[in-house]
């Protein structure tokens, strides 16, 4: 499951087969707890893990799956006992063969039109360069949910709008940026995502990609005596 792309292939369908916001909820709880459980393709979720995700009663998340698989989002198999359910996420997008496929294929053909000695050399070059690329393809799913989880573990669920926004942000700046600057809200006992937000907005304003440039920038507001937290303080008292 790529996280990016299944967000942005939801969000896609709601244009044209839009959900309840209960469902959306739903949805996104249940990914969570799928991230969780290393993007197995079926999982288990038990009702109380649900609620507390969702805010949703047991009547309400009920409803919400029912909705999410006559729309196709979502598959589960109910279970025995006290046992919790089995579910399944429906992939959104299209799931082609990835990169690292296509160059075992092109190694397979190079393996049977070469001679012994260039073969070995060709398939060696190609398996490192597969697992260079399934290593990279795992960090960046990894990074891909980041700021999400910081999200709902150091402030509170998800709703699909911030969700929304968290996705836009680790796009146009970074994962790492948007995870510090949801750190710096907090600190400054401001948990609020509007907070963090404004502090995106001016590291944008002001070109910053790293953390590095991000933290040197505070260091110079500070030596200068002022900072972006002065102003965003005065911002949400005033």
């Amino acid at each position: 499951m790529n996280y990016i792309k299944a967000i942005n292939a939801f969000y896609d369908q709601q244009e044209f087969n839009p959900l309840s916001a209960s469902a959306i909820t739903l949805w996104h709880g249940l990914m969570h707890v799928n991230n969780k459980s290393r993007w197995k393709k079926e999982f288990s979720a038990a009702m109380t893990v649900l609620c507390v995700k969702t805010g949703l009663s047991e009547a309400g998340v009920r409803k919400a799956r029912k909705e999410l698989v006559e729309k196709g989002c979502l598959t589960f198999q109910s279970r025995k006992g006290n046992q919790a359910p089995i579910y399944q996420i429906v992939p959104l997008y299209e799931e082609t063969g990835s990169e690292s496929d296509k160059q075992e294929d092109k190694a397979s053909g190079n393996w049977n039109g070469s001679t012994n000695g260039k073969e070995s050399g060709n398939r060696g070059t190609l398996i490192k360069q597969n697992e260079t690329k399934e290593n990279e393809t795992k960090r960046n799913n990894d990074v891909d949910v980041r700021a999400h989880d910081f999200y709902e573990t150091n402030i509170g669920p998800l709703t699909p709008f911030i969700a929304k926004q968290v996705t836009k942000w680790a796009g146009d700046l970074s994962d790492e940026l948007v995870v510090e600057a949801l750190k710096r809200a907090i600190l400054n006992n401001r948990p609020f995502f509007s907070y963090a937000e404004a502090i995106l907005k001016d590291w944008q304003t002001n070109d910053v990609r790293s953390l590095d440039e991000a933290r040197s920038g505070q260091v110079e507001r500070l030596e200068k005596g002022t900072s972006v937290f002065d102003k965003l303080r005065r911002q949400a008292d005033g």
